[in-house]
């Protein structure tokens, strides 16, 4: 691929209020959307079963939005985000 149209977004359980405050502290270059009622986290499967919260999960999402990727790691809040910001570029770099 030459070139890819991507868009990374991390998405919680959280109100927007906490992912703005959040995003701000770690200068994170995507956006944080807040989904309290979990609809978007149902619907990627990342909610865990009985507890309930989201799984900590990074998809880079395509402009037709499929996913091109996905990064796990529920140990280190950011790698999996760092993980995806290194993909894109490789993947806009051609």
């Amino acid at each position: 691929m030459a070139e890819a149209d991507t868009d990374v977004v991390g998405v919680n359980g959280d109100p927007q209020e906490a992912n703005d405050r959040f995003r701000e502290s770690l200068a994170l270059p995507f956006p944080l959307v807040g989904d309290p009622k979990g609809t978007i986290l149902k619907s990627y499967g990342v909610r865990w079963p009985i507890i309930g919260i989201a799984k900590r999960v990074t998809y880079v999402i395509g402009k037709d939005r499929t996913v091109l990727s996905a990064f796990r790691n529920e140990r280190d809040m950011t790698a999996h985000a760092a993980q995806a910001c290194a993909f894109v570029s490789k993947v806009t770099a051609g």
